[in-house]
């Protein structure tokens, strides 16, 4: 019988391809709380655990298919007054009204880690969610998370969105290193891709 790989206990990746050793610690001064679908906890192909290793000041809660987040919720969870990071197709206030309030502590940014179609039902069944102010980004880039499809070509991983957010709302700041360590996952992926077809070509030709 073949024995299961062993994976990592930290970023739950198999020992092969732990990504730890690319993670480098980032003081977050604005804290970041993320709405996880309980399918996306220690996903192979999931970016948020990056962001959950590196970053100081971040909070994961997690919800499943049948979950509905109230004003109850937010409010037993300091997100009542939190900023709402969230693509959409309806007009947004940009994060520069965000960073320009002088709010002690900094409100939460908010995000949903998940996949489209099911961070769009969590937000239908839920009013509290709805009721927060909703912010967008401008990334300076194109999306380069390459080994999971998005539904639409302008839509960011969950970890692409907060380095984002975070170099928007705290002036001066860098979070390459949050995006480095994704790379480093994507080329691992992409590796381990490649390394499967030429083992696969091989055993064809022989």
């Amino acid at each position: 019988m073949t024995s299961k790989r062993a994976h990592c206990p930290r970023c739950c990746r198999p020992q092969s391809t732990c990504l730890c050793q690319h993670i480098h610690l980032c003081s977050n001064r604005w804290p970041v709380t993320l709405l996880q679908h309980t399918a996306e906890a220690c996903h192979p192909k999931g970016t948020a655990v990056i962001a959950q290793l590196a970053l100081s000041k971040i909070i994961t809660l997690p919800f499943t298919d049948s979950d509905s987040l109230d004003s109850a919720f937010l409010a037993a969870h300091d997100l009542d007054r939190a900023a709402f990071i969230y693509p959409s197709d309806h007009p947004q206030e940009p994060l520069a009204n965000i960073a320009t309030l002088q709010e002690e502590p900094p409100r939460p940014l908010l995000f949903i880690d998940a996949t489209w179609r099911k961070s769009k039902a969590l937000l239908l069944r839920s009013p509290g969610l709805q009721a927060l102010p909703r912010f967008g980004f401008s990334p300076g880039s194109a999306p380069r998370y390459r080994i999971r499809k998005a539904s639409r070509p302008n839509f960011y991983s969950t970890l692409e969105a907060i380095a984002a957010t975070l170099e928007g709302v705290e002036s001066g700041s860098d979070y390459s290193p949050l995006l480095e360590a994704m790379d480093a996952v994507i080329e691992s992926q992409l590796e381990f891709r490649r390394a499967g077809k030429s083992t696969s070509k091989t055993k064809r030709e022989i």
